[in-house]
């Protein structure tokens, strides 16, 4: 269980400097949109009121000091094979979200990124994900207090209380397939879980977001759940970060 404590995510003295920089940026390599995500602070974690809510959710305050860039979407086929197979066509619907990638894989993909790139990419830390998926909101999703299939792709068939049972697609859906939210993400909650760059404990990573194969409870903002790095799913994906640059971050 994480303790309640205050986190400060990169330092940075220039706390405005988002406002001089643009709400979106587009990789050259990958042609990846990103939205600038602004330094703020939030509450991590969910009341123990909450439909859904689990012992490792504790509220606690995080401060993030810098802004920086999240992935509008999940990493694509598409743009996996702009990097890991360049000039080769694509497996499918390139604008399915890549899956059956492990945390190891999402590593090599992301040193073969930034070998040819001058920015920084990375996996989100677990705070930074969901600071952007709450993008400014308190509540369970960033939706408001219930999430419908009509905004997510996520099982329907067994709604949490108070909620209204919906579609279950039994498979991931495009990118993009459903509206953003107020900062520009797209599916932050279900279609794929995502990696994250945290261990949950010694032996598993942390992946957040929800899927197709789960229910609303897995959507929510501050659910938590866990894969060792070496497992791969049908429903398991990753979207990025890019850092500022030095230029940027003096802007």
């Amino acid at each position: 269980m994480r303790a309640p404590t205050v986190v400060v995510v990169v330092a940075c003295a220039l706390s405005s400097c988002a406002k001089q920089l643009p709400a979106r940026w587009i990789d050259p390599t990958t042609q990846m949109s990103f939205a600038l995500i602004p330094a703020g602070e939030f509450v991590a974690g969910s009341p123990t009121t909450e439909a859904g809510h689990q012992d490792d959710e504790v509220l606690y305050p995080v401060r993030l000091a810098r802004p920086f860039y999240m992935a509008s979407h999940e990493v694509t086929r598409r743009e996996w094979a702009a990097v890991v197979t360049p000039g080769e066509a694509v497996d499918g619907d390139g604008d399915l979200p890549m899956v059956n990638v492990n945390w190891h894989e999402a590593r090599s993909f992301l040193d073969r990124l930034n070998s040819a790139a001058e920015a920084r990419f990375r996996l989100p830390s677990e705070v930074e994900w969901e600071y952007a998926c709450r993008a400014g909101t308190t509540t369970p999703y960033s939706t408001g207090p219930l999430l419908s299939t009509d905004e997510a792709n996520y099982n329907g068939e067994s709604p949490l209380n108070g909620q209204s049972a919906g579609a279950n697609r039994k498979t991931v859906v495009r990118v993009g397939s459903f509206p953003p939210n107020a900062w520009g993400l797209f599916d932050m909650h279900g279609n794929v879980w995502e990696w994250t760059n945290d261990g949950y404990d010694q032996d598993r990573k942390v992946i957040r977001g929800g899927s197709f194969r789960f229910n609303a409870e897995s959507a929510r903002c501050a659910l938590r759940y866990h894969h060792r790095p070496q497992d791969r799913g049908d429903s398991l994906g990753l979207r990025l970060v890019r850092d500022l640059t030095p230029e940027e971050t003096l802007r």
